[in-house]
C-alpha cells in the first residue's frame, strides 16, 4: 500500500509538489516502482532492510540518505512485533518502506501526527515519526515494567495462591516484550548516531536529534536495567515450582513409608512354605499386624531424627 502525506498532513497524489512523505506498506512491485521514478532512488529489497550490519542499513546513494530501524509494531492486528522500517531522504523528501504498523505512522492519532502536520520538510517528518515512535517504545516499556512489578508483588505474597505455571507464562511474554523493546531502542540510537554524522546535508535539526539520541539512550539504558530484574523473577519462579514439586515429592514419600512395608509383611505372611509352621499359630495374625504398624512407625521415627521432612 501506498500513501502519500503532503504538507498539513493532508494525502495526496505521488505526482504532487507539495508532497512531503511516501509512506510504502508491504509494497507491490509497482508502488515501489512508481516512488523510484518520482524520486530517483533504489528502494531496497526485504532482504536488505533486514540484514544487520551498519553498512546495509545506513548509508547514502544517488544524493539520498538511507535509515533503517527495527520499530516496534503490528501485522494484522496481531500482537506487537517488530520489523525493519528504512527511511529514505531524497530531494527534500522522505520515503518509508515497512511491513509492520507502529503507531507513529498513524495519521490522525497520537502527538508524532502533530508534529507530522507541521512538518515543512521529509526531515521533518522523520524526525517526527522517531520522535513518535520512541514515545510508543516509552509507553510500551513503562506497561512492562508496571506488570512485571504486580507479578513480582504476587509471587512473592504468602497469602496469595498461584498458578505458577501461568505466572511463568505471563513472565516470559514481559521479557520477551522488553527484549523487543530494547532491540528496536538500539536500533534507533545507531539510526540517530548515523543521522547526527549526515544533518548538515539533509536538512536536520541537528538540536532535535542530539535531544531524541539522549532519550533513546535513557529508554535504552532503563530497558537494560530490566532484564536482571526479570532474570531473577524468572529464577524466583522456577525456584517455587521446584520447592513445590519437592513437596509433592514429600507427600509421596510418606506415602511410601506408609503402605508399603505393610504391603512387604503381607506379602511374607501369605507365603505357603512348610517351614513356616508360626504364621499359622492363633497368635501369627496377631503378630502381622503388629509388624505392620511397627515397621511404618520405625522409618517414620528415623525420617523424624534425619530431618528428611
Amino acid at each position: 500500500m501506498l500513501r502519500v502525506i503532503s504538507r498539513g498532513g493532508a494525502e495526496s497524489a505521488c505526482e504532487d509538489p507539495a508532497a512531503l512523505w511516501y509512506d510504502l506498506e508491504t509494497p507491490t512491485d509497482e508502488e515501489e516502482a512508481e516512488v523510484e521514478q518520482s524520486l530517483g532512488i533504489d528502494v531496497p529489497t526485504p532482504a536488505e532492510r533486514s540484514a544487520f550490519e551498519d553498512s546495509a542499513r545506513f548509508y547514502e546513494e544517488n544524493d539520498s540518505l538511507h535509515l533503517t530501524a527495527t520499530l516496534l509494531g503490528r501485522r494484522d492486528e496481531g500482537p506487537l512485533v517488530s520489523g525493519p522500517v528504512t527511511f529514505i531522504l531524497a530531494k527534500g523528501k522522505l520515503v518509508t518502506v515497512r511491513q509492520v504498523r507502529p503507531r507513529a505512522f498513524e495519521i490522525g492519532q497520537d502527538r508524532a501526527s502533530a508534529r507530522v502536520a507541521s512538518a515543512q520538510s521529509g526531515a521533518d517528518v522523520l524526525l517526527a515519526l522517531v520522535e513518535g515512535a520512541a514515545e510508543r517504545l516509552a509507553d510500551v516499556l513503562a506497561d512492562a515494567t508496571r506488570e512485571a512489578n504486580a507479578l513480582s508483588l504476587r509471587v512473592f505474597d504468602k497469602a496469595i495462591e498461584l498458578d505458577l505455571r501461568t505466572e511463568l507464562r505471563d513472565l516470559g511474554r514481559i521479557g520477551a516484550l522488553a527484549a523487543i523493546v530494547h532491540d528496536s531502542l538500539s536500533s534507533m540510537q545507531r539510526l540517530l548516531v548515523y543521522a547526527r554524522a549526515s544533518k548538515g546535508k539533509y536538512g536536520l535539526d541537528a538540536a532535535r536529534v542530539a535531544a531524541l539520541g539522549r532519550d533513546v539512550g535513557e529508554l535504552e539504558r532503563i530497558a537494560e536495567q530490566m532484564q536482571p530484574r526479570l532474570s531473577y523473577l524468572q529464577d524466583a519462579i522456577l525456584g517455587l515450582i521446584n520447592a513445590q514439586q519437592t513437596n509433592v515429592l514429600k507427600a509421596l514419600s510418606l506415602a511410601t513409608i506408609a503402605f508399603v512395608p505393610p504391603t512387604l509383611i503381607a506379602s511374607i505372611f501369605g507365603m505357603n512354605f512348610d517351614g513356616m509352621t508360626w504364621f499359622r499359630e492363633p497368635w501369627g495374625p496377631w503378630v502381622g499386624v503388629a509388624m505392620m504398624f511397627a515397621a511404618p512407625a520405625a522409618l517414620f521415627a528415623i525420617a523424624k531424627w534425619r530431618r528428611w521432612f
